[in-house]
């Protein structure tokens, strides 16, 4: 009689034996699954590349590897090593060690138009979050947003704290508030350009030209870029222009030329036209002190819409109005020493920043005064830093001065290194 010396194979019983099988599909849980923890800062800058990355509360990494080294690799080692055309989205590069989660968020929050929520946070972290302690740069940007609000006593609270926790001497209080420092004033009269069709998409950027206005003792206006023009646009800049004229603000019109010809066939259809583009050429018309083709267009205008003509009234005859092809436009900003930036930096296609592109030809070092610059959001950032490492690309130098620490939180946790920013000499 044979033996087995071997136990037979598991599953192989009896013909017609069925036994249990182990369930392939998961039993249903009603249990909700665990609620996971707001993004990151750092998070939100990576998901733009389309790449993971370990959530910020993640313990375990965080003691396999010191804090300064958590990056997320998105490119070249350098950033010379960027090539035009190649990085279309936002590039995000290995975080500064300065850097610390509440200041990072704190950043984006500023960035996105919330001051009180930021400050909230920095003045939370600095006491109770041992990270945010020890970055100094924290506490700066704590220091920007105080000014900012024009808190002295808090400011004056934090600078006691600020000397026991690093045993420096704290930033002093400027008087009249950071937008109003002297230096700011010097370096920028304020630039704002327009870009494509005219139209109430517009809107913002006109806001901005105005509220430039009240905070610059002098703008720049470029409609060098316009395309066109739609009649709720043009009834809006002209809106703007009549308010700084009426001011007797120094505005510097600069190459209105192409508009201004646009402008000129549209009017020719009378009424039809829409009264938007009467008034938007009317406007440019005084600011470029041109009374004759004004006084025949008033009074066509006048004919058309069954109105009083406009009264002459053009602005300061100190104020230059640049054309194209004129003296003034020589002495314009692409021919300065410094790019100078001012206000809000907001969007990808914000018209200062876009600048940048025009101004480093024939340069070999790019230097970017943003002493005056209120804030840049989160995408605009991201712009920013496309347009330095494609500059970088072609062995130029690009030079940051002046951003304030909040600023340079957001620049620096979007991927620009420290190395770039340059404190305003004093």
């Amino acid at each position: 009689m044979p033996f087995h010396l071997f136990p037979k194979p598991p599953g192989k019983g009896k013909p017609g034996e069925v036994k249990g099988r182990p369930e392939i599909s998961p039993r249903h849980d009603a249990r909700k699954p665990a609620a996971r923890a707001p993004a990151s800062a750092r998070e939100i800058a990576a998901e733009v590349r389309n790449r993971p990355v370990a959530p910020a509360n993640q313990g375990d990494a965080q003691q396999q590897e010191p804090r300064d080294r958590e990056v997320t690799l998105t490119g070249p080692h350098s950033m010379m090593e960027w090539t035009v055309g190649l990085q279309e989205s936002i590039l995000v590069a290995e975080a500064n060690p300065d850097l610390c989660p509440v200041l990072e968020n704190a950043a984006l929050l500023y960035g996105a138009g919330q001051a009180q929520p930021a400050r909230e946070m920095l003045e939370q972290g600095i006491a109770n979050d041992e990270p945010t302690k020890n970055s100094p740069l924290a506490w700066l940007a704590l220091f920007d947003l105080l000014q900012r609000e024009g808190d002295r006593a808090a400011f004056d609270q934090l600078a006691l704290q600020y000397v026991v926790a690093f045993e420096r001497s704290a930033p002093g209080w400027e008087e009249g508030g950071t937008r109003s420092r002297p230096e700011a004033r010097q370096a920028a009269g304020g630039y704002v350009g327009f870009t494509g069709k005219l139209s109430t998409n517009h809107a913002p950027q006109i806001a901005n030209l105005l509220a430039a206005a009240h905070k610059q003792p002098q703008v720049r206006l470029d409609l060098g870029s316009l395309t066109g023009a739609d009649d709720a646009g043009a009834r809006l800049l002209a809106d703007a222009l009549a308010q700084l004229r009426k001011r007797r603000y120094p505005l510097v019109l600069q190459h209105p030329e192409k508009i201004r010809r646009a402008l000129d066939q549209l009017v020719t259809k009378g009424k039809a036209a829409g009264e938007g583009y009467w008034t938007l050429l009317l406007e440019l018309l005084q600011w470029q002190n041109d009374y004759k083709a004004f006084d025949d267009r008033a009074l066509e205008y006048a004919i058309a819409f069954e109105v009083s003509p406009p009264s002459w009234e053009p602005p300061p005859e100190e104020v230059p109005a640049e054309n194209a092809d004129g003296p003034a436009a020589a002495a314009s900003s692409d021919d300065a020493e410094m790019l100078v930036w001012s206000g809000a930096l907001i969007g990808s296609t914000d018209p200062q920043v876009a600048k940048l592109a025009l101004f480093r030809e024939g340069r070999h070092t790019i230097a970017i005064d943003m002493t005056a610059v209120d804030r840049v959001d989160f995408v605009c950032a991201g712009s920013l830093l496309n347009l330095v490492s494609r500059t970088e690309s072609q062995r130029k130098t690009v030079q940051i001065i002046g951003a304030s620490p909040i600023i340079r939180a957001l620049l620096m946790l979007i991927g620009i290194t420290p190395r770039h920013f340059i404190k305003r000499a004093q």
